[in-house]
């Protein structure tokens, strides 16, 4: 939009951030983010599997983007080209692509693989006791990444790979080509030697090229980045509070929103990304305060804040150790974020029930709704769910509409509450997208009914389309009713 209306991306870029503050401020003081909570888990699993997905794709080679670690094979590898004009340039003796390509495959996997082993030691019989059995769990993905950067530099000093890319100094990064700092050294003008300073750290508000209309259209966009950090925060907080995960403090939607807004009005002004509510990293850290029986099922959540103040403590003092950053090779990143995706879908339900498609079905895994449901009813739900998530994915990644994709988002929830209704009966709805204990007061009541008329309404054992619903011998219509 900047290139078409002929105006400074910076300052646009502000002014949108201006009234998505303006936004967020307005829907945190009336309440409106109770509406979010229409959002069902329907909803939910979808958006949590396409984040999910996002991360497992740019960890392992996406189709719709330049990253992963299966990009490195590819010749024409950005940073490929960068190694060989350091070769050039006599900065390093020699460069294999190949060489690069297969160790950053590898050790980007023996990073994911590493973690997970880790992990497992938490219930298992190795080490001394279980103090330093949990303290692998905790730190795995640390020790993992100091491990393997170490090795890299240790065992294969030779071989170049992507680091971390990190500013040698905490100053802005864009680099000017002459003092009104329109044009980008060295990319926009390479017959400069060295550059005439850096931007002003923050943007320029007025420099809108003499278009201050410019000020009210930012308002359109604001809109939609609005939505998307709505959606986007408030289903991970539905992904965090819901009743399953046990948790005893109370949300804070409004205040978070709110906050959210402020923090991405700041990074706005500065030309910064905006920040939206992390759910991958959010199920992670919700899991690893989890304590689960031996079943799997989560007894409590050691519920407290100062695990996110350290953790976010210690993102800002990275910036004390700029230099040390850049050792960490960016696969051994790769595999931590492949870590992340692959550890958080075993606990989104839609992808559970995809997976059903391809098993046996007297091997299902006992659910209310394989107990009570026709097989054919929920797979025909989770092909709905598929066909949903299909149409958000491919608008995300569709670069000309993909500005439409908190929109294709938020029309999920209408699509639950209107269109499926139409399909299914609101008990099957339930099943298959109502909270814990709302399904267990259904089976309660289901239960005592069988129980008064002596039926058997079970579908568990051979999940035949055919079989009655409740089939019993009867004397007479009277009795059958």
């Amino acid at each position: 939009m900047s290139k078409n209306m002929d105006i400074p991306f910076l300052p646009f870029y502000a002014w949108v951030s201006v009234w998505t503050f303006v936004y967020t401020t307005i829907t945190a003081f009336f309440d409106l983010t109770r509406f979010v909570k229409l959002a069902t888990r329907f909803t939910d699993d979808i958006f949590a599997l396409l984040i999910v997905s996002i991360f497992i794709l740019n960890a392992i080679g996406s189709p719709f983007g330049p990253g992963g670690l299966l990009r490195y094979l590819d010749p024409d590898h950005k940073i490929h080209s960068d190694f060989e004009k350091e070769l050039e340039a006599g900065n390093i003796e020699d460069y294999n692509f190949l060489k690069t390509a297969i160790l950053s495959i590898l050790i980007g996997l023996a990073t994911t693989a590493t973690i997970f082993a880790l992990r497992g030691l938490k219930a298992s019989p190795y080490l001394c006791n279980q103090v330093s059995r949990d303290s692998a769990h905790d730190f795995a993905v640390t020790i993992a990444v100091i491990l393997w950067a170490v090795l890299k530099h240790a065992a294969f000093p030779t071989v170049e790979l992507e680091e971390l890319n990190v500013p040698n100094a905490f100053e802005p990064t864009f680099n000017c080509c002459d003092s009104e700092c329109k044009l980008s050294w060295p990319d926009q003008c390479l017959e400069i030697e060295a550059p005439s300073g850096t931007r002003t750290w923050f943007a320029d508000m007025t420099d809108l090229n003499g278009k201050t209309h410019a000020i009210a259209i930012a308002a359109g966009p604001a809109l939609l980045s609005f939505i998307l950090l709505y959606l986007d925060n408030g289903i991970t907080w539905h992904l965090i509070y819901t009743p399953r995960n046990k948790l005893q403090h109370g949300d804070s939607y409004n205040w978070d929103l709110f906050l959210n807004g402020l923090c991405n009005l700041i990074n706005g002004l500065l030309g910064l990304p905006w920040l939206v509510a992390t759910t991958v990293p959010c199920i992670v850290h919700v899991t690893n305060l989890t304590e689960k029986d031996k079943d799997g099922n989560i007894v409590s959540v050691q519920e407290n804040r100062l695990t996110y103040l350290i953790s976010h403590l210690l993102v800002g003092l990275s910036l004390l150790f700029l230099s040390t950053m850049k050792l960490i090779p960016m696969p051994v990143l790769l595999g931590v974020f492949l870590f992340m995706g692959l550890s958080s879908i075993g606990r989104i339900d839609f992808w559970n029930r995809f997976l059903m498609f391809f098993q046996q079905p007297s091997l299902y895994k006992p659910e209310p709704f394989t107990k009570y449901m026709k097989m054919g009813r929920y797979h025909k739900y989770t092909v709905f769910q598929i066909l949903f998530f299909l149409g958000v994915f491919m608008v995300q990644n569709t670069k000309s509409i993909a500005i439409a994709f908190p929109f294709m988002t938020l029309m999920c929830i209408p699509g639950r509450l209107w269109l499926l209704p139409k399909f299914f009966e609101n008990w099957e709805l339930l099943l298959l997208d109502g909270e814990e204990d709302e399904i267990q007061q259904w089976i309660e009541m289901k239960e005592s009914i069988v129980d008064t008329l002596h039926i058997d309404d079970s579908f568990s054992d051979d999940n035949d389309e055919t079989k009655p619903v409740f089939p019993i011998a009867v004397e007479n219509e009277e009795d059958r009713s």
